[in-house]
């Protein structure tokens, strides 16, 4: 217990990167602090903290630390609150989630379960890249995929289906006309996306599967960059409903080729099995779970 209560003083101080700062919070002396710090350090047999008059600054070695102490001083946290039949949620909540749901319907989601559980912090990493949930110590993650995960480390709990639809601004067809079949996706500016290998889109119509190759100057691994470019008449999108509804709604962005369908994918939430029931990751998912199904 002795070496759990200096881990937390030791965090507080990187965190604040101060001796005083770390003892105001914790309510003891900053000689107390400095002592706990220190007798780590012993512990340890290296150097945590470089020390200045002016600072406190992390060693290569105590950033490494600190991010241990930050897993195991939560982990403590969520023992404890799984021992108890009610509890306010604690600590924080390390979430990574793909851009266009990050940047649509996540906001008002986020705020609401944030505003019923005061005492917990969020850290949300936006991106359509996957990042490693385990290595990079995520609670929880949200990935929009086809095929299920294939990881007994991880536990996968479905959300929503994706559906996807192509769309353009008016402004773009006025010029440059409006497909009727996928083929004629190939001689227009379409927007793409550097995951898609080839440039070929799929699709389900009338006579079964159509694919085609498509062309187009502007290629990003960001789908609000592709969005935006579409909103201003740079070309064809290729994206995730939940992206451009209110696009769609206002009439700013029109639905293409209304027979045929792209592959649809799957929303779900991802945890290392370590953290998928832990108090904080059930609830969130719980909470968002009623608010996708609404």
């Amino acid at each position: 217990m002795d070496r759990l209560t200096s881990m937390t003083v030791f965090s507080r101080v990187a965190a604040t990167r101060s001796f005083s700062a770390a003892a105001r919070e914790l309510g003891i002396s900053q000689a107390t602090a400095s002592k706990h710090v220190q007798t780590l350090e012993h512990w340890l047999g290296m150097r945590l903290l470089n020390r200045t008059t002016r600072q406190v600054g992390l060693t290569d070695a105590g950033l490494s630390f600190y991010t241990q102490c930050l897993r195991i001083l939560e982990d403590m946290e969520n023992a404890r609150q799984a021992g108890q039949t009610v509890a306010s949620l604690r600590g924080n909540l390390r979430v990574s989630v793909p851009v266009g749901f990050g940047s649509t319907r996540l906001t008002t989601i986020l705020v609401d379960f944030m505003a019923e559980n005061a005492e917990l912090s969020v850290t949300i990493t936006v991106s359509d890249h996957a990042v490693d949930l385990i290595e990079e110590g995520y609670d929880l993650g949200l990935r929009a995929w086809s095929r299920p995960l294939e990881d007994s480390g991880l536990v996968v709990q479905p959300l929503l289906p994706v559906r996807y639809g192509v769309f353009a601004s008016p402004a773009y067809l006025v010029v440059h006309g409006t497909p009727e079949v996928p083929a004629d996706l190939a001689r227009m500016v379409c927007l793409t996306d550097l995951r898609r290998p080839g440039d070929v889109w799929h699709f389900l119509g009338p006579e079964g599967q159509v694919e085609v190759t498509v062309n187009g100057r502007l290629k990003t691994d960001n789908s609000m960059l592709r969005r935006s470019a579409a909103l201003t008449g740079a070309g064809i999108l290729l994206a995730p409903d939940i992206l451009v509804e209110d696009d769609v709604a206002a009439g700013r962005l029109v639905r293409l080729l209304p027979a045929y369908v792209p592959p649809a994918t799957r929303l779900d939430a991802v945890s290392p099995a370590h953290r998928a029931n832990t108090p904080k990751v059930r609830q969130f998912v719980s909470f968002l779970t009623a608010r996708l199904r609404k």
